[in-house]
């Protein structure tokens, strides 16, 4: 039975009984949501360089991991979900990847294309290639967004090769506003219609496991850089922090309510 978290712009917030996986109930019409993403890349006066900027360090970190993984012989073929501005597939093109992108925001699909960056318009739904064609998917806090996360990610393991890996990274926010709700606050930190979903790490592990992943390592990672200063030091004190807890113990404790990565195999 689903329990109330918060209510958030008219959106009420849940928590699943049983597994644990809280998402918005009941969710916006999903052909309503590819209209959100026209601008949504320019909401509070951002652009492409503060973009890249607020995903500058995890763009790095997550290359530097996909690129001493053991891949197929030939090109290292990657697709990047919800690319954005194209900054990763930029960046992993520079490393020698034969990337590509997709995104349902034609501002951000416009600008990436002006630049040479091969990304299309659309979404994982709509995406015309259904067999094993990457080495490496990567989803940089996209699978919040999506309407169906389990399909998506049945999806992105038919598109995998044997062998390859998925790179997903998602935020844990739910801990925060547990914490925070006693003094009125947190509620603020989910983003609904937007964000529809918010995973904890052994939730987005079992999903894994269902589409038919075997989990390489989760992690916290690098953190993001916000334009805002507040924002900035606060993401930057509770990254420190994590990563801090996760290197002393030896990767056994995971910082609830901060965002973290996995990366995932599909077998061989």
């Amino acid at each position: 039975m689903p329990q109330p978290v918060a209510v958030r712009r008219g959106y009420t917030i849940v928590r699943c009984g049983g597994c644990g996986l809280v998402y918005v109930h009941p969710k916006p019409p999903e052909e309503e949501l590819p209209a959100l993403y026209g601008e949504y890349h320019a909401r509070d006066g951002g652009n492409e360089a503060g973009w890249n900027r607020l995903m500058g360090e995890i763009f790095r970190e997550a290359a530097d991991h996909l690129d001493v993984l053991r891949y197929g012989p030939g090109p290292r073929r990657l697709l990047d979900v919800g690319c954005g501005y194209g900054g990763f597939v930029s960046l992993m093109r520079d490393r020698g990847w034969d990337a590509e992108g997709i995104d349902p925001s034609p501002t951000t699909v416009a600008a990436s294309s002006a630049k040479g960056i091969p990304v299309r318009l659309g979404t994982l739904d709509g995406f015309s290639r259904s067999c094993a064609t990457y080495h490496a998917i990567t989803m940089f806090y996209v699978l919040e967004h999506l309407f169906d996360p389990m399909s998506a990610l049945r999806k992105v393991f038919a598109l995998l090769e044997p062998g390859g890996v998925l790179l997903v990274r998602v935020p844990d926010t739910t801990p925060i506003v547990r914490l925070l709700s006693p003094f009125g606050l947190g509620t603020g930190l989910y983003d609904p219609p937007f964000h529809l979903f918010d995973f904890p790490p052994r939730v987005l592990a079992r999903m894994l496991a269902e589409a038919g992943f075997g989990i390489l390592r989760t992690f916290p990672g690098r953190n993001t850089i916000p334009l805002r200063i507040g924002p900035r030091l606060t993401t930057m004190m509770f990254g420190a922090l994590a990563r801090g807890l996760f290197a002393g113990s030896g990767g056994r404790i995971l910082l609830p309510g901060v965002s973290k990565t996995t990366i995932a195999r599909r077998p061989s």
